[in-house]
């Protein structure tokens, strides 16, 4: 125990950027899973995984660079998914699968391309080297200011998008500056802790939440509370090592994390459909 409670503050500046990363992406998945795009949510990670493999390959320095270019693959990204004659999961399939091959093909260059790229895909909060004060966390805290100042605006395109053209007219700068923002949260969010650590933030907090919490108030909060709380169970697992083999094994922090989302989220989805059946045969 004191060794865990000595590892907790050398490693406080991962576990606060964790949670704070993980806590931002859990409430913009809010409105990912309401539009219905969550398979879109993912393809976008993929896309922003190969830019920062491609910005490594470059050798462009800093963390600019990958943010930008993920925000103009927005563009091509909501083009072809509107295409007409194929259907958008086929069109964001291929896509998904188009990113995620070209994000590996670049394992092939090796060097410090492979090892911040593998970084880049599994992440380890544990090892990185990241700062409550870096450029990148600067740049998520601004993007998530500018969609809670337009919060009930994407919310309006995204429920009744007709009647938001009675009212207030085109909604086409409104929804491209929802999926910047989107991008260049979850770009911040990659570079800084993986790939399978953004996904599983941005969409896990509110696919376990949202079915028992109707308020988007309280369902803000307790999203961002549930992945703060996963993040740093997570973290204190990943500090206890396991004797296997006469050898001391620490599991991987970021996989430690994504593991207690997944167990929370089924956790109350088991109890929610428990109480379910028990309060049916009750009614009967």
């Amino acid at each position: 125990m004191t060794n865990i409670l000595s590892s907790w503050t050398l490693f406080l500046p991962q576990m606060v950027v964790g949670s704070l990363v993980g806590a931002l992406l859990s409430v913009l998945g809010i409105l990912i899973v309401l539009r219905g795009m969550t398979f879109f949510g993912v393809t976008l990670s993929q896309a922003v995984t190969f830019s920062v493999a491609l910005s490594l390959f470059m050798e462009w320095p800093g963390e600019i660079f990958p943010i930008v270019f993920s925000c103009i693959l927005v563009f091509p990204l909501l083009y072809v998914r509107k295409l007409r004659g194929m259907k958008e999961e086929v069109i964001l399939g291929i896509l998904f699968v188009f990113f995620s091959a070209a994000s590996q093909f670049m394992l092939a260059l090796g060097g410090n391309v492979q090892n911040h790229l593998m970084a880049a895909f599994f992440g380890d909060i544990l090892t990185s080297q990241v700062r409550a004060d870096s450029f990148g966390i600067y740049i998520a805290v601004f993007f998530f200011i500018l969609y809670l100042s337009f919060f009930r605006r994407f919310l309006f395109i995204s429920f009744d998008r007709d009647e938001y053209k009675i009212q207030v007219g085109n909604p086409l700068p409104f929804d491209l500056l929802f999926y910047i923002i989107l991008a260049a949260s979850l770009t911040v969010a990659v570079n800084l802790l993986g790939t399978f650590y953004s996904i599983a933030h941005l969409i896990l907090p509110v696919f376990a939440l949202l079915p028992i919490i109707r308020s988007l108030k309280l369902l803000t909060i307790v999203c961002a509370l549930f992945s703060i709380f996963a993040t740093i169970s997570g973290f204190l697992i990943s500090l206890i090592g396991i004797e296997r083999n006469g050898e001391l094994i620490y599991f991987p922090t970021s996989s430690s994390i994504i593991l207690v989302l997944c167990a929370l989220a089924f956790f109350i989805h088991l109890i929610r459909f428990l109480t379910t059946s028990v309060f049916s045969q009750s009614v009967r």
